[in-house]
């Protein structure tokens, strides 16, 4: 593996050599099965190899994808379901969202529902889903204890659904493609917003 044509050059400048070639782990040739390149390790990967995880999050490569222990103890593990979504929001926002476990019922998207300044730091107010699409999903044995970690806001458009008033008494209707409400940022302390750094 250490002489792979994707460690002889810089990473994610990768030749037509190195796309046509052999898959880096296993050796499939790449001209007879779909390909991807590992966010890890920066080398060319085939399906097989794959850990079957939406490409952007990380590695891809099941070489380089978090494992299980070797020899865990039934009690020593648990099982996790890494899953994406996509939410559509009262905000006016359809995300795509990676996330561990069950999905949540608000997510923090943008800011035109308002949010609040500490000490410099904004936090923008989290929007409700009205709608929830899984994307993919798949099971992963870790150790236990292992935290779920943040909720991934992978990518984000408008919605284009018309707002739909609900004809039942009690039961909310979905603000489709405009905003449920708009709000304003409200400082806490009188601090402003430090600019975003690119």
């Amino acid at each position: 593996m250490g002489n792979h044509l994707c460690h002889q050059h810089r990473p994610r400048q990768h030749t037509d050599e190195c796309l046509t070639g052999d898959c880096g782990f296993c050796g499939t040739n790449l001209n007879d099965v779909a390909s991807g390149e590992c966010r890890a390790c920066l080398r060319i990967v085939c399906e097989e190899c794959d850990a079957g995880y939406q490409a952007d999050l990380g590695p891809i490569c099941q070489s380089c994808a978090p494992s299980a222990p070797n020899n865990p103890a039934a009690e020593d593990v648990a099982e996790y379901r890494l899953c994406v979504f996509e939410f559509d929001l009262t905000c006016g926002h359809t995300v795509t969202v990676a996330l561990t476990g069950r999905y949540p019922v608000v997510v923090s998207c943008c800011d035109r529902l308002g949010g609040t300044i500490l000490r410099g730091d904004y936090r923008p107010y989290a929007s409700d889903i009205d709608y929830v699409r899984s994307v993919a999903e798949r099971y992963e044995l870790r150790p236990k204890g292992t935290p779920n970690g943040s909720i991934q806001v992978i990518g984000r458009r408008p919605r284009t659904d018309e707002p739909y008033p609900t004809p039942y008494p009690g039961i909310e209707g979905s603000a489709g493609r405009y905003p449920a409400r708009v709000g304003a940022t409200w400082s806490l302390d009188g601090s402003i917003a430090k600019p975003e750094i690119a």
